[in-house]
């Protein structure tokens, strides 16, 4: 069937959320020769979640080969106050053509472990738990990134979707494909928009069909320029399978040019952005920007001890601020069985933490604070109870069971709607 996005689509980038930039510029700069082409520092969350649920400080580093408008490059995020992701088994890999033998030197002179992959090539292991496969040159390929490997839980459901809902081509694969680190064969099918354009590879473990995907908090997106976002979001919208993340959306970016854009969601969960071409180009010109790596320390960034922030806002009078599991434990315990105890993770230095202190007011005092409690937990002084909740991005609310404490359910973001409608659901 046609699709809107088959004409004039092209693979733009494949975003990285890192824990640390300086160490992350060191990999990608001595390794595999990739260089700044563009970055930015951002005092709040995107309004796309560009940079995932996160609220406070971020950064985007823009890293290729050349100009965004010829070439691939990857998009590393950096969220302040946040050292590290929790990997999922979705991204298998990034593959890029290079000199094989002189890449694995460099890498493990870095001191990244390297194995020997399909075709030739070695998979080098580096930052943040990713993996890239350098494979060797292919005759009259100028783009030197190649494709990205995705693991999916079905595959021709996933082929139908990228080929006849987002129109893109079959390709064949340049090798039997092996899991990375394991060596089982997988099912494969390579998708795209182009012979010299970097595609997908849909990896499918044979006997796993139908198994969840593990996105982890790692999780990351594939971005497309397109000509037009509107027809493309229609589609998706009205399509059976997979789901719209963000509707049409128009990205205002000061000094330069606004930008509209889409986020849709395949039958995984792997989150696609659609750019529309014309604005986004003038957007990425490359500045090669040199990166303040002391101005960002002093925000606590890269690993740096951070700044000494404001104490986090919480509702007065109708919350208490916890920092143990011991008194979590103990509110739980007095708390009644059809009731909630919501831990609300969050942090002075998160703007979009204190635009939900009202609604926390609301919630406390209203209908629903009949059966609720509200205990704040600072996430800058509660380590332990981070770790236990596996909160790593504010604002985070988990929601327990009153009496008995285990999880009902959590919300991650800054809508009061939307958290008031999960804590109405869970107490109705």
């Amino acid at each position: 069937m046609s699709s809107a996005a088959a004409g004039g689509s092209r693979a733009l980038h494949w975003v990285l959320k890192i824990g640390s930039l300086k160490k992350s510029m060191t990999f990608f700069e001595n390794v595999l020769g990739l260089k700044v082409l563009r970055h930015e520092e951002f005092d709040e969350g995107c309004e796309a979640t560009c940079n995932g649920p996160y609220g406070g400080a971020w950064s985007k580093t823009m890293i290729g080969y050349g100009p965004e408008e010829e070439g691939f490059a990857l998009e590393l995020t950096y969220n302040y106050g946040i050292d590290g992701y929790k990997n999922g088994d979705d991204l298998q890999y990034i593959c890029l053509q290079l000199d094989v033998e002189a890449t694995k030197a460099k890498a493990e002179a870095e001191g990244y472990a390297c194995a020997a992959a399909s075709g030739g090539g070695v998979l080098i292991s580096g930052p943040d738990g990713y993996k890239y496969k350098a494979i060797p040159s292919i005759e009259g390929r100028k783009e030197r990134f190649v494709s990205v490997g995705l693991k999916v839980s079905d595959l021709p459901a996933s082929t139908a979707y990228w080929c006849d809902l987002l129109g893109m081509s079959k390709f064949s694969a340049p090798a039997p494909v092996s899991e990375p680190g394991d060596g089982v064969g997988l099912l494969s099918e390579t998708v795209g928009y182009g012979e010299e354009q970097v595609k997908l590879d849909l990896l499918q473990a044979p006997g796993a069909e139908k198994t969840p995907i593990d996105h982890g908090l790692a999780s990351g997106r594939i971005a497309f320029a397109c000509d037009l976002v509107p027809p493309i979001h229609s589609e998706a919208a009205a399509a059976a399978s997979g789901t719209v993340i963000t509707p049409p959306l128009t990205l205002p970016t000061p000094g330069k040019a606004d930008v509209v854009v889409t986020i849709l969601g395949d039958p995984d969960g792997y989150e696609i952005c659609f750019v529309e071409a014309v604005a986004f180009y003038q957007l990425a010109e490359p500045k090669y920007d040199v990166i303040d790596f002391e101005s960002r320390a002093t925000r606590g960034g890269d690993g740096a001890a951070p700044p000494k922030s404001e104490k986090l806002q919480h509702a007065a009078g109708v919350t208490a601020a916890v920092t143990t599991p011991e008194e979590v434990a103990e509110a739980v315990a007095a708390a009644s069985g059809d009731g909630l105890v919501l831990l609300d993770f969050g942090a002075g230095w998160c703007k979009n933490c204190k635009k939900m202190v009202p609604a926390i007011e609301k919630l406390a005092t209203g209908p629903l604070g009949e059966k609720l409690k509200v205990l704040t937990v600072d996430i800058d002084e509660a380590d332990e109870l981070a770790d236990e909740y596996d909160v790593s991005g504010v604002p985070t609310f988990v929601a327990l069971r009153g009496g008995r404490g285990d999880k009902a359910d959590e919300y991650k973001g800054n809508d009061p709607a939307a958290l008031e409608a999960k804590i109405s659901a869970l107490l109705g």
